[in-house]
């Protein structure tokens, strides 16, 4: 046991699911004085979904919250609720609405990790006197001379580094992740061992969390101004007019469901949402393979870089394949992306995160698409 470990103080971030569990049971095992932290996140008050009658977050609610206490409990950890309804309504849920709003796809668990788990608890960890804030991903952190680096954990499958490149310098220097270098199948092994038979078959929560409607253009209707949506064109790469739309705000590109037009050989696709315009543009799925776009809001997690281009692998999409490309960094927050094979369905809106090998250089938001 790690003399060290021992005199340092951790923030747990706890869950009451496997991950988080087995996190905070590893660092226990390392000697860490651990600190069980549950976050409670704002939910949509219009619905009504637990027995009592109360809206609950799907990653929050009055279940969950009691596992991880007794489970702190299991590992001997003192334990500590705190409420982010307001914070996270306003940074996460107002972000996920503006976005749609502007015809753009959000990332709300991009700015969830950015703004509460590791903003909101990092202004804890200060206040208590802690020395690290730990969390159940799956990703490593390597110090190397000084500097730290953010790496794709060993479960490639579970790899949350997609969501995790807002983390700079000062961030990653205060962080732990105990299962970096586990599998999910690990983790199950080791909940198993340590008989947390509650946790063991308890499904993972599905999709974006803080509404349970199956589809997410249901919450929006319950948020968007009144005279937001408006019918607008359909309308063909080269122009032509062959339908009419309900509301842009409720396509995506790369979608093929909610276009509705007869009569055609092939299936249409969404390739750009024209905001200005109001205009739906659809075409073959051919059509939705592009090569570069800007990218705004640009971080690293080192040392940015300065204006010039750079051989990289971009991600466009949690689980797709990091891909080869140029990125061509322009100021210090913006830059361009150049694919060396076109890729499907480029999303303004959605994250873009910049990989060498298995380490994160850093990300951005994906903005302007250029059509070729």
């Amino acid at each position: 046991m790690s003399t060290k470990s021992q005199k340092k103080r951790v923030l747990v971030a706890m869950s009451g699911g496997i991950d988080s569990s087995v996190a905070a049971f590893l660092l226990k095992k390392q000697g860490y004085e651990c600190i069980g932290i549950y976050l409670n996140f704002w939910s949509d008050p219009s619905l009504t979904v637990n027995k009592k009658g109360m809206p609950e977050n799907k990653c929050c609610s009055i279940e969950t919250m009691n596992i991880a206490r007794r489970i702190a409990g299991k590992l001997n950890m003192p334990f500590y609720v705190f409420n982010v309804c307001d914070r996270f309504k306003k940074q996460v849920v107002d972000y996920f609405i503006d976005t749609y709003a502007k015809c753009e796809t959000p990332n709300p668990c991009v700015e969830c990790n950015r703004s509460i788990k590791f903003g909101f608890l990092f202004e804890r960890m200060k206040q208590l006197k802690a020395d690290y804030i730990a969390t159940g991903h799956y990703a490593k952190i390597r110090e190397k001379k000084g500097v730290y680096e953010l790496l794709i954990g060993r479960d490639e499958i579970k790899d949350q580094t997609y969501f995790l490149y807002t983390l700079t310098q000062d961030k990653l220097k205060h962080v732990l992740f105990p299962l970096g270098d586990y599998e999910k199948k690990d983790s199950r092994k080791i909940a198993k061992k340590i008989k947390l038979e509650e946790i063991i078959e308890k499904r993972e929560s599905q999709g974006i969390c803080f509404f349970p409607d199956k589809k997410y253009e249901d919450f929006l209707k319950r948020y968007f101004p009144k005279d937001l949506l408006k019918q607008g064109p359909i309308e063909t790469i080269d122009g032509k007019k062959i339908g009419t739309h309900g509301g842009l705000q409720f396509f995506t590109v790369g979608q093929r469901k909610g276009i509705e037009i007869g009569g055609e050989k092939e299936p249409l696709y969404v390739v750009k949402l024209d905001y200005k315009r109001n205009a739906l543009i659809v075409g073959r799925n051919k059509d939705t393979f592009q090569s570069g776009f800007g990218v705004d809001q640009v971080t690293f997690t080192e040392k940015s870089f300065k204006k010039g281009e750079y051989n990289i692998h971009a991600r466009i999409r949690y689980r797709f394949p990091p891909e080869k490309a140029m990125l061509k960094i322009k100021t210090k927050k913006t830059g361009e992306i150049y694919f060396k094979k076109p890729q499907r369905a480029i999303t303004p809106g959605q994250s873009v995160v910049f990989y060498k090998n298995k380490k994160v250089l850093g990300g951005g938001v994906i903005k302007q698409v250029f059509m070729v």
